[in-house]
């Protein structure tokens, strides 16, 4: 999907968030419905299927978003009406993105082995905070294919601090030596 169509979703999904005063709520929801189907093949083919009656789908999906704000739930359902919900992820990213650069702030991407405490929120936005020189909010999701550490993704940098990538590393100097 091409860039600016991402983008004039993601902005339009923030510009109904904003009509309700929720803007920062809806694009936390989106985000979160997103991973949830990013995480679940059988949602996510269940609703960019064309041979499922869109009104299957959208009852699906207003299931699914019960107890989000009703503004998280019309901006879902316009993106499958619109036959746009092949591409929640990046549209959240965006409506995250814009969201979050209204308040000054940047967004970084975290994938975790495990839920990250409290303590460990705040150190790792500290740290990335430092970093850039300007606020960092974290938009974290739970990987336990990392098998330990994290992956930070903030901007074009990426950091990897995961399991997976230490033990990659280990083989490679292994191999060549």
């Amino acid at each position: 999907m091409a860039d600016d169509l991402v983008h004039s979703y993601g902005s339009a999904v923030i510009a109904i968030g904003r009509a309700e005063g929720v803007a920062d709520r809806v694009a936390d929801e989106l985000y979160q419905f997103a991973a949830a189907v990013d995480g679940r093949p059988e949602l996510r083919a269940t609703l960019t299927d064309p041979s499922v009656a869109l009104e299957a789908r959208s009852a699906a999906v207003a299931e699914l978003l019960g107890r989000a704000h009703p503004a998280t739930g019309a901006a879902v359902q316009m993106l499958l009406a619109a036959d746009r919900i092949r591409h929640i992820s990046e549209i959240a990213d965006a409506a995250v993105t814009e969201s979050a650069e209204a308040r000054g702030a940047s967004v970084a991407q975290v994938r975790s082995a495990k839920p990250l405490g409290d303590a460990q929120r705040r150190a790792l936005e500290s740290a990335l905070t430092q970093r850039v020189g300007r606020p960092v909010e974290l938009k974290v999701t739970v990987d336990p294919d990392l098998l330990g550490g994290v992956v930070v993704q903030l901007g074009d940098t990426v950091i990897d601090g995961s399991m997976v990538k230490r033990l990659t590393d280990l083989r490679s100097s292994l191999a060549t030596a």
